[in-house]
């Protein structure tokens, strides 16, 4: 196996997982699995697909994945979340690039698919994290939604993309939708930011054009109308929650995200 070790964070992902644990079989060099004690049959895929399976308690994304890095060996890793997969053409273009690498981390772009369909547009195009790097390259700043990896040098950018298969119906986009609010709403509390209804007024509409109109999200089709407008809802949601744990009117503190 030439590959790199490769680091996945799972909670409930038995519907996600085989596809993930498949895509890097028999490249990975390891696959290390940190697990916040799923209730469902993540553990036994893991484990039938010769991953090493950890369970720790959550706190939040970013110290999950972290913790995850320091049980790793030195050298270079590959994070996933359970529903991404690694294409043939990334396997490859990450074997030419590790044989001599210039950086000391690289971005890679995403193509995300909504209810089975690929979007090309609404800010999706422009998708991609930067989750190929040596052990000890980063570590990701502390964050209870959208954590970003933190590097101290630069980074490169691979082309081939890691694909996303981001909500399968919408039961799926809406359980998450709620815990991303949560999250977002308990974030923006945490860094002492003004809450104000006018925000949870204003930033959906905002949010609704930027996507469907000037990101082009309407040549998505109804797949396309549809993200955007739950979009929207989860923002103005996000908003809405804020203001109610500034005014004690709900609680604020934190759950498994």
């Amino acid at each position: 196996m030439s590959g790199p070790q490769v680091l996945v964070t799972t909670f409930n992902e038995e519907r996600n997982l085989p596809a993930c644990l498949a895509s890097v079989a028999g490249w990975a060099r390891r696959v290390l699995v940190v697990d916040s004690f799923s209730t469902d049959g993540t553990e036994r895929i893991a484990r039938a697909a010769g991953a090493e399976f950890r369970q720790r308690a959550y706190r939040s994304p970013a110290d999950q994945k972290n913790w995850g890095l320091e049980q790793l060996e030195p050298g270079w890793v590959l994070i996933l979340d359970a529903d991404e997969r690694v294409t043939a053409a990334l396997r490859a273009e990450i074997d030419a690039v590790l044989a001599a690498p210039a950086e000391r981390a690289y971005w890679i772009p995403r193509r995300s698919r909504f209810l089975g369909r690929e979007i090309r547009h609404a800010g999706w195009d422009r998708d991609g994290v930067l989750r190929l790097l040596e052990r000890d390259a980063g570590r990701y700043g502390e964050a209870l939604v959208h954590e970003e990896l933190r590097c101290a040098a630069g980074h490169g950018r691979l082309r081939a993309a890691l694909e996303h298969e981001s909500y399968h119906d919408i039961d799926d986009y809406l359980e998450r939708l709620l815990r991303y609010a949560r999250a977002g709403a308990r974030q923006l509390a945490r860094d002492g930011r003004r809450a104000g209804l006018h925000r949870a007024l204003l930033r959906p509409p905002a949010r609704f054009l930027r996507m469907a109109i000037w990101q082009g999200g309407w040549r998505d089709g109804p797949h396309g109308i549809l993200l955007c407008l739950l979009s929207s809802l989860q923002v103005g949601l996000k908003h809405a929650l804020h203001y109610g744990i500034a005014r004690g009117l709900i609680r604020g503190e934190e759950d498994r995200d």
